[in-house]
């Protein structure tokens, strides 16, 4: 009784302060997404493969022209991606990639109508929103580089090439979209390039050196809602490609997790984020609970 008089005279956190990272990277996202649909739209940079073309800034070039901000792109983009690693890890995935973020989306309707228990249609109906999110993804990406209408236009000399083309990036499309979040857990080629390119945390996610794993009970929230299926409480700790801080995206998740559990019921939170690890013992690092 006390505990239920005690809740509800507990201030509730605003809808924001337990998901402000959530917003914030799925702003970010869209306006990636945004990005993406916009500048080919607009013509600022678009290469048309179908009619051998293309347009900077909304003039009209030769395809050669139009591929030099493409290859100027790609290596800025593997720049940036060593500099965001140096600075903070792979703040590409957990911020920027739109791959990244279909990924997680899938994960989210997957949990909820794809598994051991899910009844045929819910597994049918997966199967379907997996085919349709990989079309839309790949018409994305496609429409940087060809008219798309010529895939209904069987007289165009490019119709069979960008045929093969759509079709064998589908299969590794599918698959990404179906597996989910796995895909950049174990499989994304951008994923292991940053695992393997050097890195630094200069914030890093971890339990608040004043609490220990047997403050933290049976929760467990931060490690369900993790997007690459880490333990945030101790992954800082863990040199290891797909358990430790190499794998960890930087999204920000297990913070506010762990505020949605423990701030309505007038708790600190556990999760923080620090500049410096503190000590912490070997019992800790290894997720023994100490009594």
């Amino acid at each position: 009784m006390s505990t239920e008089i005690q809740a509800q005279s507990c201030p509730q956190p605003s809808f924001m302060e337990t998901h402000k990272f959530t917003l914030l990277r799925n702003t970010v996202y869209i306006l990636v997404i945004l990005a993406l649909i916009i500048i080919p739209e607009l013509k600022i940079a678009k290469i048309d493969l179908a009619h051998d073309e293309a347009w900077i800034f909304g003039e009209k070039v030769s395809v050669e022209e139009g591929l030099m901000p493409v290859i100027l792109a790609l290596g800025f983009f593997a720049i940036l991606v060593i500099v965001m690693n140096l600075i903070n890890g792979r703040v590409f995935c957990g911020w920027i990639c739109p791959g990244g973020w279909v990924a997680e989306i899938q994960d989210i309707i997957r949990k909820k109508v794809y598994g051991p228990r899910s009844k045929t249609g819910g597994k049918i109906a997966y199967y379907l929103i997996s085919f349709v999110t990989a079309v839309l993804f790949l018409t994305l990406f496609f429409n940087w580089v060809t008219d798309l209408r010529v895939f209904f236009y069987a007289t165009n000399p490019m119709f069979s090439w960008l045929w093969v083309a759509f079709l064998s990036a589908f299969v590794v499309v599918y698959f990404e979209v179906f597996i989910g979040k796995r895909w950049c857990r174990t499989f994304c080629p951008t994923g292991i390039y940053q695992k393997i390119t050097p890195y630094h945390h200069k914030f890093k996610t971890t339990m608040n050196p004043r609490f220990d794993l047997s403050d933290c009970g049976s929760c467990r929230e931060c490690i369900k809602n993790c997007p690459m299926a880490l333990d945030p409480r101790r992954m800082a700790y863990i040199n290891d490609f797909y358990k430790g801080i190499q794998a960890c995206i930087v999204c920000g998740e297990c913070v506010d997790t762990c505020k949605q559990v423990r701030l309505p019921q007038c708790k600190e939170p556990l999760m923080t984020w620090v500049t410096e690890l503190p000590e912490r013992d070997p019992d800790f690092i290894a997720g023994k609970i100490k009594k």
